[in-house]
């Protein structure tokens, strides 16, 4: 109400445009998204312009880049067939009497949006095995280098996203727009793209944590090895694992929020907002502007990486340099967003009516800038929250766990107020139609708050590559030795990686904000197009509250499911690797690899080959329940309890699936940073203010990091001062005894290592919290949204009772869960038979070592060929 105000009527000199074309309509959008896809090729060539490091780092990315490849050519495989049967299904389902090619249409869309969410994860995992060991190169000259490789591998991810959304939406509303149901056409885009986003996020959530997990499970905490040492045969599924999960899942998932937001603003924009505000010529304006929101942030987008990636950095820069130069390129979009909010609504509507839709756009950004904040206060190691469960590791692993779980509860607090009062706000000013406004605008700079998101897992293998790498030099004296790259540059991507921990955890809280924002505003075109857009839910009515429980429930099965499979798939990678270390215990002396008889078959240990084929396995097999039970759920409620019920499904699902997935995100990311502050305070000291205000770095609270060489570990120990002495390790802090120094020093040392596994416990708890769990529950809510949308007239051709329980509902509800169910059994029948398998080889197996059969000997009699190399 204050910008008439501020902006009188005749502050710019712009004519309303009425009457737009079809091609008008969505100009933006395809300018947006030619734009958007030159700058990610021109972004991915500049990547390919960097040297990709010696033979050992191209070896290490190769094998990386093969294991994802073929992850992701196994999964998709499997979700062309799913696509395959949906597509006829929708063309069967969704006949209409007066319109028999409403399936079809609809399928066609459905399987365009599949594919182009595909596309852009597989896209994103091409550019991030290709940039991780060119960011570890980059990091031997520099830490802006680094950045520069890491970050643009991001922003080819992030531009991919936006311009392949764009352009699919823009070409599905191009062919179908002389249709009277374009957007009930087009809502199956995001359909597909929806189902691709849920089983990439299931499938590379379970895979990267289950490697994680039993990387550092038996790496970290049984073994006492350093994480990413390359004899840990878990290492490299880890590493596939990030790029799987947090790049190309990462991707689908925001893809889908992305086209999702557009797709709902669109649609009550057709239905809604000429009754709302009586200009039924402005009509086709507000379908366009979600479409030119879009394309001009994609502008903004690139303005803000433009000036990350000119940014200048020095070789003392720290994590908060790093994170400064971020933050700023994304407030420079922000600035650019609303130039362009301002220029898109003065030009598409009249100006008291603009300046309320801008008012929208800029709500939706700035709760969106909130949430990402308090999300950071929340995970990072330089807040209170998180520092406070490190502190809690001197009590052990029940203290860290429970007091992660109360940090993720109470995480829910701000975001809830702020999307809260978005949504009144928005409603306010526009109606429904602003709500989703809202969430167009929080995702228009997606451009830029993508690229720090998906460089994370780009800096995180860099890392890996810097410690695996490993190659033969011959000496002055002629003798052949091993080397490894210098310790700076694992620094830096140490570096890069922490700042990626830190954009990561800001961009899950980022995705479950918008997910919500979008979800409100697929639930309501889903009552539009139902038939109950004028009706107000009653919560006395049975059905409703049915639904509503039912609803509230999902999220805790499919939270279970994932953290279950994760679990699962965990245990037999640790098997794995322990087996490989017993068989090959030459290599936790020191050998980089051990050659072994193992059967007669010689056999070189680590072989990182057989985790990522358990792993990928496991993967495949565990994403099945959890995608069909959100897909089948909708049309079974649907039919069976009607559309009342099943609106009362989606508000339950919506709310409890919010709260649920921030409580894990945020509870995950704090245990994270908190295994990291601990590791940080072994290795250089806790930060704590002495009594003259002096910053002094001190090691009685966390210990001291043992790996450590004996001269740093003496200058450590030289810079204690009396009071930084563990008190109970003895009353006399004199360093003149040399065996009271001793022991007082060996006290120090164990108290790092207890400590540690305390906080590592924490973390591996976290690892599908975060990166699994949570942030498929964000798909979820909007899976059953858009799902029940584009089922929205069949609903309504059938005659459907409001209550549900209607004759052919019925016949069809049951049609689907007894299908469900019996698919469902076949596949749980299989998994069960193969597991069945595994393990009755290895009893066998086992029993023959037992009885003394040489001939089938496993890890008890292995024969050692003596080939192994010392580091």
């Amino acid at each position: 109400s204050l910008a008439p105000l501020l902006f009188p009527p005749n502050t710019f000199a712009m004519t309303t445009l009425t009457d737009l074309k079809d091609i008008e309509l969505v100009s933006a959008g395809f300018a947006g998204a030619g734009i958007a896809l030159i700058v990610a090729f021109m972004f991915y060539r500049s990547v390919l312009a960097y040297q990709d490091g010696n033979e050992s780092m191209r070896g290490l990315q190769k094998q990386i880049n093969a294991g994802a490849r073929a992850f992701l050519n196994t999964e998709y495989t499997y979700l062309a067939g799913f696509v395959t049967v949906i597509g006829v299904a929708l063309c069967v389902i969704l006949i209409q009497d007066d319109n028999k090619e409403f399936g079809l249409y609809t399928a066609i869309c459905f399987v365009v949006g599949a594919f182009a969410s595909a596309c852009a994860g597989y896209i994103g995992m091409i550019v991030a095995t290709t940039a991780n060991s060119r960011t570890t190169a980059a990091c031997q000259s520099s830490l802006a280098d680094g950045l520069k490789v890491a970050f643009a591998s991001g922003a080819v991810m992030s531009f991919t996203v936006v311009g392949l959304g764009l352009l699919g939406l823009s070409i599905m509303y191009m062919i179908f727009r002389k249709e009277d149901d374009v957007w009930n056409y087009i809502s199956g885009f995001g359909f597909g793209a929806s189902s691709i986003a849920l089983f990439a996020r299931v499938a590379g959530g379970v895979f990267t944590k289950a490697a994680d997990v039993g990387a550092d499970l038996v790496g970290k905490t049984e073994a006492r090895i350093p994480e990413d040492d390359p004899r840990n045969p878990a290492v490299i599924a880890d590493n596939v694992g990030d790029n799987v999960g947090d790049v190309a899942g990462m991707g689908a998932d925001l893809f889908e929020s992305y086209v999702g937001s557009i797709i709902a603003t669109a649609t009550l924009a057709s239905t809604q907002f000429s009754d709302a505000f009586g200009e039924n010529d402005v009509s086709n304006n507000a379908v366009a502007l979600p479409f030119w929101i879009a394309g001009g942030g994609i502008l903004a987008s690139l303005a803000g990486v433009i000036y990350v990636r000119n940014s200048h950095l020095d070789a003392s820069s720290t994590l908060d340099d790093l994170l400064a130069k971020l933050r700023t390129g994304i407030a420079v979009a922000f600035v650019g967003m609303i130039a362009v909010s301002i220029f898109c609504c003065v030009i598409l509507f009249e100006t008291d009516l603009s300046w309320r839709l801008v008012g929208c756009v800029l709500i939706g950004l700035v709760s969106g800038i909130i949430i990402g904040t308090f999300t950071e206060y929340c995970t990072s190691y330089e807040e209170s929250p998180t520092r406070d469960i490190a502190a809690a590791s001197e009590f052990g692993p029940a203290p860290v766990i429970i007091k992660g779980l109360g940090v993720g509860m109470l995480s829910v607090v701000v975001p809830s107020v702020v999307l809260g009062a978005v949504i009144i706000s928005c409603n306010y000013l526009v109606g429904l139609y602003g709500i989703s406004l809202s969430a167009v605008g929080m995702l228009s700079t997606l451009g830029i708050t993508l690229a720090t998101d998906a460089y994370g897992p780009v800096a995180d293998n860099a890392g890996g590559i810097a410690e695996m790498a490993r190659w033969e030099e011959t000496n002055a004296d002629g003798e052949v030795v091993v080397c490894k790259l210098d310790g700076e540059v694992r620094e830096r991507t140490d570096l890069l990686d922490s700042l990626g921990n830190t954009t990561a955890a800001t961009g899950k809280g980022f995705a479950i904000g918008s997910a919500v924002l979008t979800s409100v505003g697929l639930l309501v075109a889903f009552m539009q197009q139902s038939g109950l857009g004028d009706t107000a839910i009653d919560m006395k009515e049975p059905v409703v509250l049915a639904g509503l429980l039912l609803g509230a429930m999902l999220p805790f099965i499919f939270a279970a499911m994932t953290m279950l499979s994760v679990d699962k798939s965990a245990r037999a990678i640790i098997s794995e690797v322990r087996h490989q270390f017993a068989s090959a215990p030459e290599l936790l002396k020191g050998a980089v690899s051990q050659t072994v008889t193992v059967n007669g078959e010689t056999v070189t240990y680590p072989d990182a080959a057989r985790c990522v084929a358990i792993a990928s396995r496991d993967a495949i097999q565990e994403m099945v329940l959890p995608g069909a039970m959100a897909v089948f759920t909708p049309p079974a409620v649907g039919f069976l309890l009607g559309t009342l019920g099943l609106a009362g499904l989606l508000g339950g699902s919506l709310t409890s699936g919010f709260m649920l997935a921030l409580t894990m995100a945020n509870a995950g990311g704090a245990w994270d940073n908190s295994k990291k502050w601990v590791e940080k305070c072994g290795k250089e000291g806790e930060p704590v203010i002495d009594a003259n205000g002096n910053t002094i770095m001190v090691y009685y609270n966390f210990g001291m990091k043992k790996g450590d060489t004996l001269e740093e570990t003496t200058r450590k120990w030289d810079s204690l001062k009396a009071n930084q002495v563990d008190p109970h390790a003895s009353n006399d802090t004199s360093n003149t005894n040399p065996m009271l120094r001793g022991a007082m020093l060996e006290a120090i040392l164990t108290k790092y290592h207890e400590r540690h596994a305390a906080a590592v416990t924490g973390d591996t708890v976290g690892d599908p919290f975060k990166d699994t769990s949570g942030p498929a529950l964000n798909i979820l809510i909007k899976l059953m949204s858009v799902v029940s949308l584009v089922l929205a007239p069949a609903f309504r051709s059938l005659d459907q009772p409001e209550r549900g329980f209607g004759e052919w509902g019925v016949i069809i509800a049951i049609l689907i869960i007894c299908v469900g169910t019996f698919l469902l059994s076949l596949i749980v029948r299989y998994n069960a038979r193969s597991r069945a398998a595994e393990e009755a080889e290895k009893e066998a197996l086992a029993q023959k070592v037992l009885s003394g059969d040489e001939e089938t000997a496993d890890a008890a009699d292995v024969v050692f060929a003596g080939e192994s190399k010392a580091v």
